[in-house]
């Protein structure tokens, strides 16, 4: 994928119209005893640990309807 993450956008975007984004509910812990993989986010996808659920993981957006949605709001200012 060419061009930089929009991620601050994509927040106000979800906060505007969330129903652009699709995600799950999933337990997400910051490795913090690793020298390898220190102060990393660890996600468990496979829902595998004992762990709840506790940050809400955004894994897919439409596209189209957030460039439609950012150019709008940019055409407002």
């Amino acid at each position: 994928m060419l061009g930089s993450p929009l991620h601050d956008p994509c927040v106000i975007a979800y906060l505007i119209h969330p129903e652009l984004f699709m995600g799950r509910n999933l337990h997400v812990a910051i490795e913090t005893t690793s020298e390898l993989t220190m102060d990393r986010s660890i996600v468990d996808l496979w829902r595998s640990g004992q762990q709840s659920p506790n940050v809400h993981v955004i894994q897919q957006v439409d596209d189209e309807g957030f460039y439609r949605l950012l150019v709008e709001q940019l055409a407002r200012l």
